[in-house]
């Protein structure tokens, strides 16, 4: 069982998501392939935030998602991302999300999932070392040891 309290504390940063009618399925929640969107969003305000990234300098690409849905989500539950690194290799990181809902009052995680992310140049058609200067600015930012 995933300790709500312990798993947020480990996130400096969260925003709200805007559930949008069309992000709901015939079920009246939140359709699953929705949510990798809404980790997209926020993994891009999480990357201006914690390291001020230049896309056009340094480009990432998506090389693998895993999401674990454990509640529904549905509108108009206030909705939050929770967003971090949870690793930093040589060429790619490790980015973790949960997302919660606010039902009657209460926090409820209703899903996490994490995204592997890989530095690359388009020019060279190849993944590319992640600069110290960004690992820097990622392991300043986070709380935790990554």
């Amino acid at each position: 069982m995933i300790n709500l309290e312990d798993e947020k504390s480990k996130y400096i940063f969260t925003m709200k998501l805007d559930i949008r009618w069309s992000d709901m399925d015939e079920l009246r929640h939140v359709n699953n392939a929705v949510y990798l969107t809404y980790f997209e969003q926020a993994r891009v305000y999480y990357f201006q935030e914690a390291c001020q990234w230049n896309w056009k300098e340094i480009g990432v690409i998506l090389a693998s998602a895993h999401v674990d849905y454990l509640r529904p989500v549905v509108f108009p539950n206030p909705t939050y991302v929770y967003v971090r690194t949870s690793k930093i290799g040589t060429k790619s990181f490790e980015i973790s999300y949960l997302i919660t809902s606010i039902v009657n009052g209460i926090e409820e995680l209703t899903t996490t999932g994490h995204t592997t992310m890989v530095l690359y140049d388009y020019e060279s058609n190849k993944s590319v070392s992640i600069p110290d200067f960004l690992r820097e600015r990622i392991r300043a930012y986070e709380t935790v040891e990554i």
